[in-house]
């Protein structure tokens, strides 16, 4: 209940989605109100919304909610019925190199079980995990301050490039001291933190700070395309992506920063059967990269 009236906002769309009257969800409310000592939704103009306590009751409620639909699909898996789902989170190189494979070979050998893939970037990728939202993240390894509460299995590691379009007045560069006034874009949330700031604070230099940042790795790629635009990205993928994208690599002689590879989940979700086959599968298609 706590959980479908977060998802929908109202009590009357939730009693509607439950087959229940609003009077009774507005009781069954206030009753686990009463048993927590604390208010778990208030009203807005627009709705219902948690306030800060119930927003960590909603949270703890979808993660028990995951745990049973685990339960479940563990019971049925360990008796030999291999159905459920597996819920990923991928980074853009993980989407390029590691889930095409890993995913026919897990489909040949449990066809009934269904993958889930969402695209997401460190370090907000790692918040659904926490709430039981998803089984994994493949991308980068959780750093010294988001790891407490995660397990991670470190894969890979692979060096960063400067990459910037095909035509870019940047593709003779080899001395990183010009790319300082450079216009930079980079993949991924806010919070963020640029992989190539530690390469110039460790010249001296201040980091250019991007202009403009993407969630999309698709836009990014179409932004750096036929401009002289500048954005550091995994060396891994870049020959699949040259063959689609008119782009090119900055030559720096300095070398670069390098990004470890992780499969990571939370230290008290219990994977299933499937997901643990799962990892294993992604360690072994990976073992010979690093």
């Amino acid at each position: 209940m706590i959980v479908t009236i977060a998802d929908l906002g109202s009590l009357g769309a939730a009693a509607q989605r439950m087959n229940k009257t609003q009077p009774a969800i507005t009781k069954a409310l206030k009753a686990v109100e009463a048993d927590l000592g604390t208010p778990i939704f208030f009203r807005a103009s627009y709705g219902v919304v948690p306030t800060k306590e119930g927003q960590i009751i909603v949270d703890r409620c979808r993660k028990i909610f995951g745990d049973i639909k685990k339960l479940r699909e563990e019971i049925a898996q360990i008796q030999g019925d291999y159905v459920g789902t597996i819920d990923i989170i991928v980074s853009p190189l993980a989407a390029l190199k590691i889930v095409p494979t890993v995913l026919r070979r897990f489909q040949q050998r449990f066809p009934g079980v269904k993958i889930g893939i969402t695209g997401g970037h460190a370090p907000a990728a790692f918040s659904p995990l926490r709430r039981g939202e998803a089984d994994f993240v493949l991308g980068p390894c959780p750093s010294s301050n988001d790891l407490p509460g995660l397990h991670a299995i470190e894969l890979f590691t692979t060096p960063i490039s400067i990459l910037t379009g095909s035509q870019s007045k940047y593709l003779s560069v080899t001395n990183p001291v010009e790319l300082r006034n450079g216009r930079w874009i980079m993949i991924g949330p806010k919070d963020r933190r640029p992989v190539y700031y530690q390469f110039f604070e460790d010249r001296g230099i201040a980091p250019p700070e991007p202009f403009a940042r993407s969630d999309s790795v698709l836009s990014l790629l179409s932004m750096l395309e036929g401009t002289d635009l500048l954005c550091s990205f995994p060396s891994l993928p870049i020959p699949e992506i040259r063959s689609k994208w008119d782009i090119g690599i900055v030559p720096i002689e300095d070398p670069l920063p390098t990004v470890s590879i992780a499969l990571t989940s939370a230290k008290d979700r219990v994977l299933t059967p499937a997901a643990i086959a799962f990892a294993d599968l992604v360690q072994d298609h990976c073992k010979d990269w690093d």
